[in-house]
């Protein structure tokens, strides 16, 4: 089994989501959801009551079904996407979204105000908060802050460690404490941070690759409420 993990800002529609691949198995999980709702489709959904999938809900541990063209389905791609298409390109909306695996870090568009971000400071290790040695673009152009994924080459030991940074303003990062990661990382060297999310609009223009649609719009992918897609494929399918 092979399988690839991805995030995506929920839209409140249907989506599609261009992994590269049709996955035998899918899992959305819904991480803004109070109940931490689940979506789940794989290839065995062959009875027509659930062949989209289902959903489960931790609260009140109810489950939903989906029959076709209501919950998860194969997408082939291969479609030229035109502006009546995508009718949404905003970073953390879009109709059609596939993966984005760019070193924000190092761009100077949408990732920081006057240099490239190299250098991570912990100000404050008992908070797991620090600074960047550059602000992160204004608000509406910045692809980095809460989810993003970011990768620091310690000072001190040379360690490399992952961490997701749980809190950053758009507009800030070079002052202390305007950043909060998801563990106390020591300062050091900035290798890589994505975007907030793994999955974002693509370009009007393109062509759209396989993976699925979405077209659950309640408890799971409400609109700007975090996701995750995980998408595996089997050995014998």
């Amino acid at each position: 089994m092979q399988q690839q993990q991805y995030t995506f800002n929920g839209t409140g529609a249907a989506v599609y989501l261009s992994l590269g691949f049709i996955p035998d198995e899918v899992e959305v999980i819904a991480w803004g959801d109070a109940e931490l709702a689940k979506a789940f489709w794989n290839v065995g959904a062959r009875v027509a009551a659930s062949d989209n999938g289902f959903m489960e809900h931790g609260g009140d541990q109810t489950t939903t079904l989906y029959t076709a063209g209501t919950g998860i389905e194969p997408y082939e791609g291969g479609e030229v996407l035109s502006s009546a298409m995508q009718t949404d390109v905003t970073y953390g909306g879009g109709v059609y979204l596939g993966v984005d695996r760019q070193n924000y870090s190092r761009n100077a568009a949408y990732g920081y105000a006057s240099n490239p971000l190299t250098a991570w400071t912990l100000t404050t290790a008992g908070n797991r908060t620090g600074k960047f040695n550059d602000d992160v673009p204004a608000s509406g152009t910045t692809r980095i802050g809460p989810g993003s994924r970011i990768q620091i080459r310690e000072t001190v030991g040379q360690k490399v460690k992952w961490a997701v940074i749980e809190a950053l303003t758009a507009g800030q990062g070079v002052a202390d404490d305007e950043v909060t990661l998801s563990r106390a990382v020591k300062s050091g060297e900035i290798l890589y941070i994505s975007g907030m999310y793994d999955l974002a609009p693509i370009a009007v223009g393109k062509t759209t690759g396989a993976g699925i649609k979405l077209n659950i719009t309640a408890d799971v992918n409400v609109n700007d409420q975090i996701q995750s897609v995980v998408a595996r494929t089997y050995d014998n399918s």
